[in-house]
């Protein structure tokens, strides 16, 4: 087994500049990338239905959005929750139960950070189709939003937040309009790195289901073209997908192209799918919707069609694998569950000392130092593997192979130059906001070089240093705010003082007058 999940990176060692590979293969690829052996492991326990995983007895919910960024819990410690309750913006309970703390604890990511989480003992369990929202005629955005929908296949971008930009344009236009602001329906089943393969089933346990989803938010986007993209390896979702595409009828006049591209990776990711398609690449800081491109990935497509018939999106499927997994398998995990419950239940937790669990794929994912993180609905993959063979990383010999790799088009070596250095500045230049963190450039460096994980600090440490900047921002013009009003209280005072020194200056006999207006402010109203 350790063999098979490793074949993966036998062509990496043969790697041609893209010039070349073009004449050789006589087929358009796109920019970088690497064409890598298709390893998908736990497609082997596919079977009709994928199967959900239990409950556990606690359910952990970060209080963060899809940008990292703290929210405000909206219930309190001892409080009872029901299935598909608000826990704070963005965040639903996915199970009924009493809120038992709120208190910070480490979370998935690549900092091994922790953060404010609400704690939820479980007393009532629920099923994947437990009703939290009445059923709808029809999708909207609002239904998006209370349904808690977001990506399920990258960053976790609110699903109702990209649809909203473009919902004035399309409310009351026909589906063949050109007025709507979404021209183009792109759903991503693209999932070309090793391992992963979460999309992939539940395609191929339910693509009727799927084709249908698509239809529903062809009607939802109000475009005029709907592409499915996926990988030309994926044999057998290909043949489920053609055959829904034909089985499935819908009135909006709008064809599901089925388009199959060459399995590079890392064609998922959202710029170069974009590029692969359209044949133009995503300008720098401009979104795909802003170009008029609802790109979605097919397991949020569902989730979607889902949230129209009541139910939230409270799971999300998982794909366990890895050189040391006993039973890779894609599962079906509530959100919230503990990374060790999955393991746990599934048969494969660690039985070596030295196995380490990763979050995402061999390429894109980090380790974890807890266990105990709770799964989100960014966690596509769970992988176990063995220590990471130890390679002293030397000097950056300038010989380019990142640059020939990198998908969107970067110059990681002068990039490493900065970000060591610590000029994270200079490295903005050069666009390090721009890195998708696929780990390509990590995979061809002769030097051994982690250059993904210098990238993905620099990017932490640049937001870092702009919301430091921000809060002094805000703090400074507080303080302007403050000064400004008690320069105005000691003006408005002088005034008065001024005024009063006045009146007395003027007055025929001061005491007299002092003495009558004490008597008004004495007299009964």
């Amino acid at each position: 087994m350790a063999e098979a999940c490793m074949n993966w990176r036998k062509p990496v060692k043969a790697l041609l500049p893209r010039s070349r590979r073009l004449q050789q293969t006589g087929h358009s690829e796109p920019d970088g990338g690497l064409p890598l052996v298709r390893n998908k492991p736990g497609l082997e326990a596919v079977g009709v239905a994928i199967a959900e995983l239990p409950v556990p007895d606690q359910l952990v919910y970060p209080l963060l959005d899809y940008a990292r960024q703290a929210v405000q819990a909206q219930v309190h410690v001892g409080e009872s929750v029901l299935l598909g309750d608000s826990i704070a913006e963005g965040i639903l309970a996915t199970a009924s139960g009493t809120v038992k703390a709120i208190e910070h604890r480490p979370i998935i990511h690549p900092s091994h950070r922790d953060a404010l989480c609400v704690v939820l003992d479980v007393d009532a369990k629920g099923d994947e189709n437990t009703q939290s929202l009445a059923a709808s005629d029809t999708l909207s955005t609002e239904r998006l939003a209370q349904a808690c929908i977001s990506g399920l296949g990258g960053a976790g971008f609110g699903t109702a937040l990209k649809l909203r930009a473009a919902q004035n344009k399309v409310a009351n236009i026909s589906y063949n309009s050109s007025e709507t602001g979404i021209h183009t329906l792109l759903v991503n089943a693209v999932e070309c790195e090793p391992l992963i393969s979460c999309d992939e089933a539940l395609i191929r346990s339910d693509a009727q289901t799927v084709i249908t989803a698509v239809h529903t938010m062809i009607k939802l986007s109000v475009c005029q073209r709907c592409v499915l993209a996926i990988e030309n390896d994926k044999v057998d979702a290909i043949a489920m997908l053609s055959t829904a595409i034909d089985a499935v009828k819908s009135d909006t006049g709008v064809v599901i192209e089925l388009v199959r591209l060459s399995a590079v990776y890392p064609s998922g990711a959202e710029k170069v799918l974009v590029q692969r398609i359209t044949g133009k690449p995503l300008p720098t800081g401009v979104r795909a919707t802003e170009l008029g491109i609802l790109c979605l990935n097919v397991a949020t497509v569902v989730a979607a069609w889902r949230a129209q018939a009541g139910y939230p999106m409270i799971s999300r499927i998982v794909t366990v694998a890895g050189s040391r997994a006993n039973t890779p398998c894609n599962i079906r995990v509530r959100i919230g569950t503990s990374v060790a419950d999955v393991l746990q239940s599934t048969g494969n937790a660690p039985e070596a000392d030295d196995s380490r669990v990763r979050a995402g794929g061999p390429l894109s994912g980090f380790d974890l130092q807890s266990l105990s993180v709770p799964v989100s609905a960014t966690t596509n993959c769970i992988a176990i593997e063995p220590p990471p063979s130890k390679s002293t990383a030397m000097a950056c010999i300038r010989c380019s192979h990142c640059s020939e790799v990198c998908p969107v088009n970067l110059v990681p070596q002068q990039l490493y130059w900065y970000a060591s250095g610590n000029d994270i500045q200079q490295a903005q230049r050069f666009g390090l906001d721009n890195c998708i963190e696929c780990g390509c450039c990590d995979i061809v460096c002769p030097s051994s070089i982690e250059l993904t994980s210098m990238f993905r600090y620099a990017r932490s440490s640049w937001r870092e240093q702009q919301q430091d900047k921000q809060d002094a921002d805000i703090a400074r013009e507080r303080y302007e705010q403050r000064q400004r009003r008690l320069t105005h209280r000691e003006q408005e005072a002088r005034k008065i003082r001024e005024e009063k020194k006045t009146q007395l200056i003027s007055s025929k006999d001061p005491i007299a007058d002092a003495l009558a207006r004490a008597r008004a402010r004495k007299r009964p109203s």
